[in-house]
Parts: structure tokens; C-alpha cells; sequence
């Protein structure tokens, strides 16, 4: 298993180095997307560079139904506030689609 180092700058020049276990990241990520909508029929998790910090996610779930692109993705950005907040992602790439 592979550990990898990053560091995350953040809001006003602050640098913290942390730990990150790419495996144990994404499935985080994809607990969290499958926790945050139940209903999905898709969700799926990709690490884009294999760096552990440059994710594309892919959720379709009837809640996305009627809504703009724009009020899915932030559904979304609410369920991994935690992920996007510690610095495990840096770069977040989403797809969504309603089901209904």
C-alpha cells in the first residue's frame, strides 16, 4: 500500500504537510457520496492522477431531478465538505445526472 505526502496550503499562506493513503481516500470518498444519497443508482470515485488529491466524481440520483448544474454540484460539495475542507482534495471534478 502506498502513502503519500502532501502539502496543503491553506487561506493565508498557511502550509501543513499531511499523510494520505490513496486506497483508504477514495473509498472514503465513495462511503461519504453513497451515505450523502442513498438513492443513487451511480456513484463512482476516480483518483485522476494517482497523486491521491485530483478526484472525479460521478453521481446520478433522482435528487438531482429539476435542479440546475449547478444546485447538483453543490450537493455534493456539502456531502465532501469534510474532504475538501482537510486538504484530502485539492481538485474535484464532478458529473452528475438526475434519474427520475
Amino acid at each position: 500500500m502506498r502513502v503519500y505526502q502532501f502539502r496543503h496550503i491553506r487561506a493565508g499562506g498557511q502550509c501543513s504537510l499531511g499523510r494520505y493513503d490513496r486506497a483508504v481516500s477514495v473509498e472514503r470518498l465513495q462511503g461519504l457520496l453513497e451515505q450523502g444519497f442513498p438513492d443513487a443508482e451511480h456513484v463512482e470515485v476516480v483518483d485522476r492522477t494517482g497523486g491521491g488529491d485530483h478526484f472525479h466524481v460521478t453521481v446520478a440520483a433522482p435528487v438531482f431531478e429539476g435542479l440546475s448544474l449547478v444546485e447538483q454540484h453543490k450537493l455534493v460539495y456539502d456531502v465532501l465538505a469534510e474532504p475538501l475542507a482537510d486538504g484530502t482534495i485539492h481538485e474535484l471534478r464532478i458529473s452528475t445526472r438526475g434519474t427520475g
